[in-house]
């Protein structure tokens, strides 16, 4: 019982910094991307729905690293604690080793790997896909809201249009005038009763394009070499505008996919061996960040276990160093995993294999 009681106070010291350090993190976070959502919200007439689910999913993406950085301070606060009040000196006395007082400490991080593993698995992945497909509806009120109500606007997609009514967060127009002299030599004057922008995408791989739906209307063309007029009337008239995507900002990327979607992926033999490393890359990525509280566990405990109050600090520090040490050896290993230096799930594990090898080191050293 007196056993039981012990691993059930050392369980509850770490558990405590660990759940406060996932809230500040988690709240840090948020207060960096309040401008972004501020200017979703404001300047692109964003409805508010939208936000909460970017919020949402923003979080939930954030978590996969958030958790791992927490749990190693949890578990350095705690044992930092516990040695500056002479309690581990005190558990030693009474015939306890340091692997025995770390036991519930290691159970929590079993726990702490679980979760994370189905984080980085599918959480994730659906997070980054949600973040996109928010991304692209608060993209069509962007060009929505560049229509001006009552007024010509110019430069939308080369084109004058002007709309007696507009309701930008419906993306809906009513008695709308079209100029498009996009092709000089047949220029076409557009009127309709009313209008509406689509948001559309040919596949998953790219950004899509932009549908402006016009309803009740007539076709005025104008051809100059000929000195000829047409007109058509219509019932309904689309005109089809292709978005570029430059930066490769919204294409779907190996971090979108579901673990089960990644295998089939890896799988497929119509795939090139540059893919099949960037998406095997990609999983045991996530293996590698899911395994990472089991051993941050012995170096946040050798780190942690000091003799004096004033080295908490220190310890605050070395432990900022190791996570930055730490997040640059994975972008390292995933460089060597896609290049195809060494096999993605050796290359992954590198940064692993350095913590556990240090985490070791500094257990043993705490272990006297």
């Amino acid at each position: 019982m007196r056993i039981k009681k012990i691993d059930r106070y050392i369980f509850t010291e770490v558990l405590s910094p660990f759940l406060a350090g996932v809230f500040f993190f988690l709240f840090v976070f948020l207060l960096f991307q309040m401008l972004r959502v501020a200017e979703e919200l404001i300047v692109n007439n964003a409805p508010f729905s939208l936000v909460v689910k970017l919020l949402w999913a923003l979080l939930v993406n954030f978590l996969p690293l958030g958790i791992p950085i927490a749990f190693l301070m949890g578990v350095l606060f705690a044992f930092s604690r516990l040695s500056g009040d002479s309690e581990i000196v005190a558990m030693k006395a009474s015939g306890m080793s340091l692997l025995s007082i770390s036991r519930p400490v290691i159970f929590l991080s079993f726990l702490v790997a679980g979760v994370s593993l189905l984080l980085t698995l599918n959480w994730a992945p659906w997070s980054e896909s949600a973040m996109r497909n928010v991304m692209l509806k608060i993209g069509s009120r962007r060009f929505a809201s560049a229509i001006n109500e009552g007024t010509f606007t110019k430069g939308f997609f080369n084109l004058l249009i002007f709309a007696e009514k507009v309701n930008n967060r419906a993306g809906r127009m009513e008695k709308v005038f079209i100029y498009d002299e996009r092709d000089e030599k047949h220029p076409l004057t557009v009127v309709s009763k009313t209008g509406e922008l689509i948001r559309v995408q040919s596949n998953e791989d790219d950004l899509g394009g932009l549908v402006m739906q016009l309803q009740d209307g007539s076709i005025h063309q104008t051809d100059q070499d000929k000195a000829s007029y047409n007109k058509i009337d219509f019932e309904t008239y689309q005109i089809y505008f292709n978005i570029p995507d430059p930066t490769g900002k919204f294409g779907f990327k190996p971090r979108m996919y579901l673990a089960h979607e990644l295998l089939e992926k890896i799988k497929n033999p119509a795939a090139s061996e540059k893919e099949k490393r960037e998406l095997s890359s990609e999983f045991w990525r996530r293996i590698s960040i899911a395994l990472a509280p089991i051993l941050f566990v012995f170096l946040g405990i050798g780190f942690g276990t000091v003799r004096t109050r004033g080295a908490r600090f220190g310890v605050m520090i070395i432990a900022f160093i190791t996570l930055g040490i730490y997040w640059q050896l994975q972008v390292s290993a995933i460089y060597l995993g896609e290049s195809g230096l060494l096999p993605p799930w050796f290359a992954l594990e590198i940064p692993n294999l350095l913590v556990a090898i240090a985490g070791c080191f500094a257990f043993r050293r705490a272990s006297w």
